[in-house]
């Protein structure tokens, strides 16, 4: 029975007390079903044409070519830029996209609600707004796209769903017509800020402020600003929206495991640490808008006498001194009769993050195998390529057992082999801790710590050019911490210190410590007087109250007064 109750501390601390969501309720959406990744991309090729060569120059080199690419300069004439502040949207959009919404209903488990109404939030919340221009550089083959013209663009960031709105369009449809967008999904995207990106044309030159994405396949685009600031901002909000989303993901892992973990007969078992590798057939996508391949899953624990010495190291070492900790890996084949000699397709190194994909649908989530792993990836081809990304994993199902607990039965190994979110000695729930599943997981606020501008902070830091997703990832969790510790230190700290001082008697007094025993963080977090958040960058009229318009950050701000709805300005070439 005590065992029973070590097992159950990080799941019933997750618990709402009523079931109830939280405070904001739940709001329609969740991200669109797709993972989107980049593999192995060309160098960007930009042949514009620049402002000072001739109509001919253009004219010869002909729009028909593969290789020519209109120089934002000839898209459309410089307009004068206005204030943006009392703009509105083009009445000529129309919002097509609508993402599903996760009900949270009566027999939705109290530890699952929360996280329900964060990821439906989070769906909807608008993260940047305004227009640039686009060019659609790579296709999904790698190859320059056939239609290598910048164009510019109304866009909305909304969750992880960038939806664009071509300005020519609006133009000609006026304040009457509907233009219907185009989207791409950024939540599996790697992007890169460009503040100049050599040009190949006949003037050579260079094309200040870019932003590249790449996402599905190798589909990559280019996002061309009229600033610096404007480049940042959007940056900052792409990058914000992607990491809330990595971490709701991880948040619902755990809730999963608090909510459900508790119903299976073989729990106990499954969080044991794992000693040996575990084998297993999986289905593997090495990044997203690959095909799917079945592959056998080898999942290979630390080695237990480096394990033990780290352990008697952690013992005698100071608290504030670190100590390596050893790792596994994964390594997926083609076959499962495994000799030293079978080469393996792929093998994952010091992976830094892996956790469940929330599958959409309610009847889905006890079928759903879906995990995502992120850390250093080697495809062992000629030459073996070693880089920074991330698998989606889905372990077969066996007979009589369900896709959840297939899962918890794949993911714990991998926990403990890479030494995530306190494994392999026990899951970290104490949500100020930037290594737990639950890290910034609020109980009584809206879902997110930081803004636009703190990230454009972290952009602005010396040497984050060079930032790996990882070290973003590092960085931005910081960031978070920081905030949460301020928060606390303006109120509500001593509530927190009594109760983590009652549930550490009470562990103390209902839990034994027997050796090797599966144990929980049990310190968490209440904030229940954190201020609620607004879901999106929408600043309020002080004289109203009302929500104002939205304020146009970044190129083009139209005109006021008897003028187009909105107005175009191309950034020039510099």
């Amino acid at each position: 029975m005590p065992r029973t109750s070590r097992v159950l501390s990080f799941m019933t601390q997750w618990g709402q007390k009523d079931g109830s969501p939280p405070p904001d309720g739940p709001t329609k959406g969740s991200r669109e079903e797709s993972h989107e990744t980049p593999v192995r991309r060309q160098p960007a090729n930009i042949d514009t044409i620049t402002p000072q060569q001739s109509r001919s120059k253009v004219d010869i080199l002909g729009k028909g070519s593969p290789n020519f690419t209109e120089s934002p300069s000839n898209v459309t004439p410089s307009r004068a830029r206005g204030d943006s502040r009392a703009t509105t949207r083009p009445s000529s959009m129309i919002q097509s996209y609508q993402p599903p919404q996760m009900e949270v209903a009566q027999d939705t488990p109290p530890e699952l609600a929360p996280i329900f109404s964060f990821l439906n939030s989070h769906s909807n919340k608008l993260y940047q707004e305004g227009y640039f221009l686009k060019l659609h550089d790579l296709d999904s083959r790698g190859r320059p796209s056939a239609d290598r013209t910048w164009a510019e663009c109304f866009a909305q960031l909304v969750g992880t769903v960038l939806s664009l709105w071509d300005a020519a369009a609006l133009d000609v449809a006026g304040e009457d017509g509907e233009v219907v967008p185009t989207f791409i999904n950024l939540s599996d995207a790697s992007i890169k800020m460009i503040e100049s990106l050599p040009m190949s044309g006949v003037q050579g030159g260079s094309l200040q402020n870019v932003l590249s994405i790449s996402t599905a396949a190798n589909n990559r685009y280019l996002l061309h600003f009229n600033s610096y600031n404007s480049l940042t901002q959007w940056t900052a909000g792409i990058r914000l929206a992607m990491f809330e989303h990595a971490t709701l993901q991880e948040a619902y892992t755990g809730s999963l495991i608090a909510g459900k973990g508790r119903v299976l007969n073989n729990i106990k078992a499954i969080m044991d640490r794992s000693k040996f590798a575990h084998e297993d057939w999986a289905r593997v996508r090495f990044g997203a808008g690959t095909p799917w391949k079945r592959c056998w899953c080898v999942v290979t624990a630390p080695d237990e006498k480096e394990y033990q010495k780290a352990q008697k190291n952690l013992k005698k070492s100071s608290y504030d001194r670190p100590v390596k900790v050893p790792k596994g890996d994964i390594k997926f084949y083609d076959t499962r009769k495994v000799t030293k000699k079978t080469k393996p397709i792929a093998t994952i190194t010091d992976a830094y993050a892996a956790y469940a994909i929330y599958p959409q649908s309610k009847p889905l989530i006890d079928q759903s195998t879906l995990v995502k792993l992120e850390g250093l990836v080697t495809i062992h081809t000629t030459p073996e390529t070693t880089t920074e990304g991330f698998v989606f994993v889905m372990p077969e199902v066996h007979a009589a057992v369900t896709g959840f607990e297939m899962m918890l039965r794949w993911l714990f190994p991998v926990f403990d082999a890479f030494a995530l979110y306190g494994r392999p000695t026990r899951l970290i729930a104490d949500v100020l801790d930037q290594r737990g599943l639950m890290f910034a997981m609020p109980r009584d606020r809206r879902y997110g710590y930081l803004e636009n501008l703190d990230v454009s902070g972290l952009i602005h830091t010396t040497g984050s050019p060079a930032w790996s997703e990882r070290q973003w990832r590092r960085e931005m969790k910081k960031l978070t911490g920081e905030r949460m510790t301020a928060q606390l230190e303006r109120g509500g700290l001593g509530e927190r210190n009594s109760s983590q001082q009652r549930r550490s008697m009470a562990s103390r007094t209902s839990m034994s410590h027997a050796p090797g025993a599966v144990r929980f963080d049990d310190g968490a977090f209440d904030d229940s007087r954190s201020p609620s958040r607004s879901a999106s960058p929408m600043p309020r009229n002080p004289m109203t109250g009302q929500l104002a318009a939205p304020r146009r950050i970044d190129s083009a701000p139209p005109l006021s007064g008897s003028m187009s709805p909105h107005k175009r300005s191309a950034s020039d070439v510099q």
